[in-house]
């Protein structure tokens, strides 16, 4: 069985990250700023696939 790990997390108002944690390398960051350019601002549940990891998003209320 294959582990899953968590990568990479953070808190965005809108387009703007405001707090982010990760403990490994990568382009995580990045990525994340141009799924946040692509979401709708309304509440919803958002999954996005790049360089065989899956980014999920939940808007919340703008966050």
């Amino acid at each position: 069985m294959v582990q899953e790990s968590f990568i990479f997390s953070f808190v965005a108002r809108g387009t703007m990250i405001l707090a982010e944690y990760t403990e490994f390398t990568g382009n995580f960051p990045a990525i994340a700023s141009q799924c946040l350019q692509k979401i709708p601002s309304s509440n919803s549940k958002f999954t996005f696939n790049c360089d065989h990891h899956t980014f999920n998003f939940i808007v919340e209320d703008g966050y």
